[in-house]
């Protein structure tokens, strides 16, 4: 009795699948696919694939689509065929998966028995509205952002949107030189604002005297040509503004602060130090050289002191004789002493000086100078001595004070006769 009820039962048992079995033989189906955020509305740019039984006799059971991207609604039409095998039971399951916003979803439909739209609801994803403005909040457009692993550019009103799940996420903004970079949280819609300022900046370059030169700039990866060695631009995004100047083969690097210093002046030095009067004189006995030089002109980059140099030797010579360098020290503002060894009396050294700016201008000069003979005190003594000479004997007195004694003699003895006639004249009268 047991025995025929398990026999009827295993008969209706493979009647019930032959019949499940048929319904999904070579079955075609089409549906849409939604993905929705926490609060229903669609996101965009969701990554969606589908895993449904192939129906074949052989290969893998199984096909999963390559991933697609939801579009503006969320959406993603599907259409799926089975290849109708009768070799095997066919699996009617359809696998829907999604993911957004590092969060993921798996919905399982039966072929042919579910609506259209196929919704995937993320119950823990938020849109993400990134604005990069400037000062004046005016859109700035195609500015790159990155948050999380996600890069995108903002579109006409400075925006760009991202889909996260609640969390905080890394975030990095570039436009042109501008950047900045740090972090957001999201625990519901969220909206984040970066700014960039822009500045107007001006870049001159000139020599030492002050007159303009003819150079390429590079600026925001830009060449330029400025005969008149003047850049500017109204609008320069970045807290640092790199930029290249290039004269004659001569590069000039540096970075530019615009908030603190939108104006810059760079100098190429480019003319050589100036000698004076250089004058030969002797100090202890030895001879020396009294140098003046200066790096005269309005922005000249100054002596280099270290660079001074001053060679010697003595005439004759030619191109074979070696030089000699001479103790060179400063002795006052633009002025320098060149010391030399004791030297042959009666002798021409001829010296070279060079020396440099601090941009490596050099000056250089020759010149030559005598060393004077010695004088030698001719001796006149017979024992080959020079005794020190006499006292020179007194002149006597001088004959105009004689001049003058005799005329104070002549003027009193006037002035005697003079009273006595006088006194001789008074008595007779009386």
């Amino acid at each position: 009795m047991h025995l025929r009820y398990l026999l009827i039962f295993l008969i209706l048992s493979q009647l019930t699948v032959l019949t499940f079995a048929e319904s999904c033989i070579g079955y075609t189906d089409s549906f849409d696919v939604r993905v929705l955020d926490a609060k229903l509305r669609p996101i965009e740019g969701a990554v969606v694939n589908v895993t449904f039984d192939r129906g074949t006799s052989f290969g893998d059971k199984y096909f999963t689509t390559t991933p697609r991207y939801t579009d503006a609604q969320g959406k993603i039409h599907y259409d799926v065929l089975n290849q109708g095998t009768t070799t095997r039971t066919i699996d009617c399951a359809i696998t829907i998966s999604a993911s957004a916003g590092g969060s993921t979803k798996k919905v399982v439909i039966t072929a042919n028995k579910h609506g259209s739209p196929v919704d995937l609801i993320f119950t823990d994803v938020y849109p993400v509205r990134f604005y990069v403005r400037d000062q004046e909040r005016a859109p700035l457009v195609n500015a790159s952002v990155m948050v999380g692993s996600i890069t995108n550019n903002t579109d006409s009103s400075g925006m760009v949107k991202f889909f996260y799940k609640v969390g905080t996420y890394s975030y990095f903004a570039s436009y042109l030189d501008a950047q900045q970079a740090g972090t957001l949280t999201v625990e519901n819609d969220t909206e984040f604002e970066v700014i960039f300022a822009h500045y107007a900046i001006s870049l001159d370059v000139m020599d030492d005297t002050g007159e303009p030169l003819n150079v390429t700039f590079t600026i925001a990866g830009q060449r330029f040509e400025a005969a008149d060695g003047h850049f500017e631009n109204g609008r320069v995004f970045g807290e640092e503004v790199p930029y290249t100047v290039e004269y004659r083969g001569l590069v000039r690097e540096g970075v530019m602060t615009p908030a603190s210093e939108p104006s810059i002046t760079i100098i190429y030095d480019t003319h050589s130090p100036m000698f004076g009067d250089i004058v030969p004189g002797e100090s202890g006995g030895r001879p020396q050289l009294t140098i003046p030089v200066s790096d005269p002109n309005q922005h000249a980059s100054g002596l280099d002191l270290s660079s001074m140099k001053v060679l010697y030797k003595i005439e004759p010579s030619d191109e074979t004789s070696p030089w000699s360098s001479a103790v060179t020290f400063t002795s006052g503002r633009d002025k320098f002493t060149a010391q030399f060894p004791e030297l042959p009396p009666d002798s021409i050294v001829k010296f070279r000086i060079e020396i440099k700016d601090m941009e490596g201008n050099m000056a250089e000069i020759d010149g030559k100078f005598s060393i004077l003979p010695v004088e030698v005190p001719q001796n006149n003594t017979q024992n080959q001595t020079n005794p020190p000479e006499p006292p020179e004997e007194g002149q006597g007195i001088p004959f105009y004070y004689i001049l003058i004694g005799v005329i104070i003699v002549i003027l009193a003895v006037y002035m005697v006769f003079r009273l006595k006639s006088k006194a001789v004249g008074g008595t007779e009268k009386g």
